[in-house]
């Protein structure tokens, strides 16, 4: 079973095994390194509001959030040392899975980008044949990387000259463009373009080796753009485009060297399969189909933006959260650092959420309105603002003019009505017991 033109790696296979279990080795301490380095966020810390994904686990203990964290730490550390040759490391990487998805489960915040494609890869190298893991794996990565140009081509992103992206590469090179300047939205459409030509690429035998080379290069860039010297992202952000590195290196370069067989010669139960039964295979298949094919809801507003792999896009919806200057002192003690100064038309103060949970969390804020209006609810509640905390809400930008529908909403009360339009849940652990929900 495979997508027939990723099934081209020319190695034995011997060298199709080493190369499944380097990659699920790389998994292991890439997901070991980034739970590290977001630590605070897969606690069950309160310096930042936990919002589950369904109503049900928000009635679910937050000590539970303890094992399961040991339990997925401990998996991969199991795995790391045993790779996925042993029966021992596949079931080391299947629990690390169901131990994430719990944790995820019960904080939405925690489905960050890395997560997401490491417990799909961890899955597909726990349950597939080593000849069969490469290929599904190869055929995540390339959605990946599709998916993320097709963000990119987007009137806000090249308009912007690319975000964070081209400024931060801008300001490591020292290079003074200017803001949304024309070199800037060439860089833009260039990165765009380029991703995409990646993608391609890595598909067929005889372009792999130059697209493998260009990925490299891409990460490395992105690398200098969101590092120390350029838009100095969190390490977790950078840990992730390393991890990226190693990962098409043994995917795409260790699992396509030259040699004798190919992919189709080698037998699917070279490796000890977790079991032999075909519809755990066929469930593992389907499910990666559906991540391949998932994100192209995202712009009908189905897929989240996170899981559309849309990580560095500028066109998804946007929420601001604004409280009164009289009421700065009230939240001094949660948000005081992340509270700009007055606006000069109404005197109301912009509450920087994002800057927010990268110092609690040091991770990225997930970037569905949905999460973001259940952080508002938990500051009005903590602050007790309930009636005069004020949500700016900007729907995904067109694609093609960049304009955005916008209303604004005050108080918990409309908050919480405009959450009921969600069919998840948008309300935090502490709202457990209220019922603002239909």
């Amino acid at each position: 079973m495979g997508i027939r033109f990723l099934r081209t790696f020319e190695g034995d296979p011997s060298q199709v095994e080493r190369a499944a279990s380097l990659l699920s080795r790389a998994v292991a301490a890439g997901g070991l390194a980034l739970i590290a380095a977001t630590w605070p966020l897969w606690t069950p810390q309160t310096a930042f509001p936990q919002i589950p994904f369904f109503g049900a686990f928000r009635r679910v203990p937050a000590w539970l959030d303890w094992p399961a964290l040991v339990v997925a730490c401990v998996s991969l550390m199991t795995a790391l040392i045993a790779g996925s040759r042993w029966r021992l490391g596949r079931w080391s990487l299947l629990t690390f899975v169901a131990a994430i998805a719990f944790l995820v489960l019960a904080d939405q915040h925690r489905l960050q980008p890395w997560a997401y494609e490491l417990s799909l890869l961890a899955l597909i190298l726990a349950v597939l044949p080593a000849s069969e893991a490469i290929v599904w794996s190869r055929l995540l990565i390339v959605s990946i990387y599709f998916c993320s140009a097709l963000s990119k081509f987007d009137w806000t992103f090249i308009e912007s000259g690319g975000g964070q992206i081209v400024a931060g590469l801008s300001q490591c090179l020292q290079m003074n463009l200017g803001r949304s300047s024309l070199p800037e939205r060439i860089l833009a459409g260039a990165l765009a373009c380029g991703e995409l030509l990646v993608a391609a690429g890595l598909c067929w035998r005889r372009t792999r080796r130059v697209a493998l080379i260009a990925s490299l290069a891409m990460h490395a860039l992105l690398l200098a753009a969101l590092g120390p010297w350029g838009a100095r992202q969190k390490p977790a952000v950078l840990l992730w485009n390393v991890y990226f590195i190693v990962q098409n290196f043994v995917l795409f370069g260790i699992a396509g060297n030259k040699g004798g067989a190919t992919a189709a010669d080698v037998p699917l139960a070279s490796a000890p399969a977790l079991s032999a039964g075909r519809p755990w295979r066929l469930a593992v298949r389907g499910l990666i189909v559906l991540a391949v094919l998932f994100p192209l809801s995202e712009p009908f507003g189905i897929c989240d933006v996170w899981p559309a792999w849309a990580v560095y896009a500028t066109g998804p919806e946007r929420l601001r959260v604004y409280i009164d200057s009289t009421d700065i002192a009230r939240v001094a003690a949660a948000v005081g650092p992340y509270v700009d100064v007055p606006r000069y038309v109404d005197g109301r103060c912009l509450v920087r959420i994002d800057r927010w949970s990268l110092d609690a969390t040091q991770a990225p804020l997930y970037p569905q309105n949905r999460f973001r209006l259940g952080i508002a609810l938990a500051l009005a509640e903590a602050a007790g603002l309930q009636k005069r905390i004020q949500v700016e809400i900007e729907g995904p930008a067109n694609h093609w003019t960049g304009q955005r529908s916008s209303h604004t909403l005050t108080g918990s009360t409309a908050i919480a009505a405009e959450l009921n339009g969600d069919w998840l849940n948008g309300l935090p652990r502490q709202f457990a017991d209220r019922n603002l929900r239909k």
